[in-house]
């Protein structure tokens, strides 16, 4: 377009959007106006889209005139979604742009894979006389050999009034830009190195990770984890300096059709709210009307009766979304002969939902419990497009508090995609989940998907 040459450029530490990651289009060659539509968009390692952001009619006058970026917040892309936006750890981002008028001579994809080098350091630190610590103490860890260079100056460990522990550190020299990935290993009686925490250093120190082991459990097992009534842990710490990591280690060119672009740019831009410029203000859609039919309440041929409240609804639109209420009305069943449907295992607030949802095809804003009804509704009544957006924000919201919740949501619905996602998460962050009462409660109840998780992460060891 008009020769220009453009840079993506990601920058970790934002200093306009504190906490959170930016990714930004800069220009670097080109005509002195550019008027042009691009969307910067996260990538989960399946493909789908994460927190798209689409820009319309940019005009570009400058270099520095793309204001408008992709972001994110940190603790969602490092700790929270890890999963979603770092696969393997990689983060994948994907750049589209297009003119804003007129056609495309010649269109063609890019991919570029940029490598971060890191380095390990280690340590062995040890705690005397463990037996007689106190809890709601601090006590500190005597580090008795390390690597040369090794970039924390302190470590602690913490005992709650549970007696949980936490490990407390401190970088030697904090850098913003700087960030560490953190490995915590209980050394036993046979020298061996029992993994018993991980975690990251990002935007905050001192930092503290838990380790899945009690201070309790220690002492029940001081002959193998405190001989000599001492505690020895062993610590890798990897880490980058921006600065100097970054390498470009991959280019590959493809080219392709000029339609296949414009059609997925056309897709993508009717869909996304942003795009509301391109409708004229004073045409209502198809989908305008049947909303207005929906609040208005006129016109309607059947009812939704929930213990509390009822909704008024068409049956040609139920049946056009719903399997199920097509064969409800399509055939001499009671729901088509008294003209409602009892429901009784659905509250008011999710059946609200759920009609909106098939009448204007979006959702209003999600919680963990509101998914959860949403998908249980979709699921009994067969809308299959709402089943797979409660889906993908459950997957896209697990929690170390929550997995255990959605798992079995996903077993007693026989869905193997759900399910298998959960797993994962769960096999990635094992000590964390292990560590909460969900995970307890789970063993207790449902044994069977405990066993299922366990036998997942054997085999995960036993691969690596």
């Amino acid at each position: 377009m008009g020769r220009s040459k453009w840079n993506l450029e990601l920058y970790p530490i934002s200093t306009h959007f504190k906490g959170c990651i930016v990714c930004r289009l800069w220009r670097l060659t080109g005509p002195a106006e550019l008027e042009l539509d691009y969307e910067l968009s996260f990538l989960t390692g399946d493909g789908s889209v994460l927190l798209p952001e689409i820009i319309l009619k940019k005009s570009c006058k400058s270099k520095y005139d793309t204001k408008s970026g992709l972001r994110a917040k940190r603790d969602d892309v490092f700790v929270h979604k890890k999963h979603l936006f770092i696969p393997d750890d990689t983060l994948s981002i994907r750049c589209r742009m297009w003119k804003s008028q007129g056609s495309i001579s010649e269109s063609g994809m890019c991919s570029v894979e940029t490598r971060i080098n890191t380095e390990c350091r280690c340590f062995v630190g040890e705690i005397e006389k463990f037996c007689s610590l106190k809890t709601n103490s601090k006590n500190m860890v005597c580090i008795k050999s390390s690597e040369k260079g090794f970039p924390i100056s302190s470590i602690n460990l913490y005992i709650d009034l549970d007696g949980k522990l936490e490990i407390d550190i401190k970088p030697a020299i904090y850098e913003p830009k700087e960030m560490y990935r953190v490995k915590v290993f209980i050394i036993d009686s046979d020298r061996n190195r029992v993994k018993s925490s991980h975690g990251e250093i990002f935007d905050r120190q001192p930092f503290c990770i838990p380790l899945i082991f009690s201070k309790d459990y220690l002492l029940e097992n001081k002959e193998l984890y405190l001989p000599n009534d001492i505690l020895t842990l062993h610590c890798e710490v990897s880490f980058s300096l921006y600065s100097d990591a970054l390498q470009v280690t991959k280019e590959m060119e493809y080219e392709y059709d000029c339609l296949d672009i414009e059609t997925a740019v056309t897709t993508e831009t009717n869909t996304d709210p942003c795009s509301v410029d391109h409708h004229t203000e004073s045409l209502t859609t198809l989908t305008d009307d049947l909303i207005s039919l929906f609040s208005e309440g006129i016109l309607y041929d059947t009812k939704l009766k929930t213990v509390t409240e009822t909704f008024p609804a068409h049956t040609v639109v139920l049946s056009a979304r719903s399997a199920v209420f097509k064969s409800m009305f399509a055939t001499d069943m009671r729901e088509k002969r008294t003209k409602y449907v009892d429901i009784e295992d659905l509250d008011a607030d999710t059946v609200r939902r759920m009609l909106l949802f098939m009448y204007w095809d979006k959702l209003e804003k999600l919680d963990h419990e509101c998914a959860k009804r949403l998908y249980f509704a979709a699921d009994k009544y067969d809308i299959v497009s709402l089943r797979h957006l409660c889906s993908n924000f459950l997957k896209q919201n697990l929690l170390y508090s929550n997995c255990c919740d959605v798992l079995i949501l996903a077993d007693k619905h026989q869905d193997k995609d759900l399910k298998r996602s959960v797993q994962d998460f769960i096999a990635e962050n094992d000590e964390a989940v292990f560590s909460f009462d969900e995970w307890k409660s789970l063993e207790e109840n449902h044994p069977g998907l405990t066993i299922e998780i366990l036998h997942t992460l054997y085999m995960k060891n036993k691969k690596t």
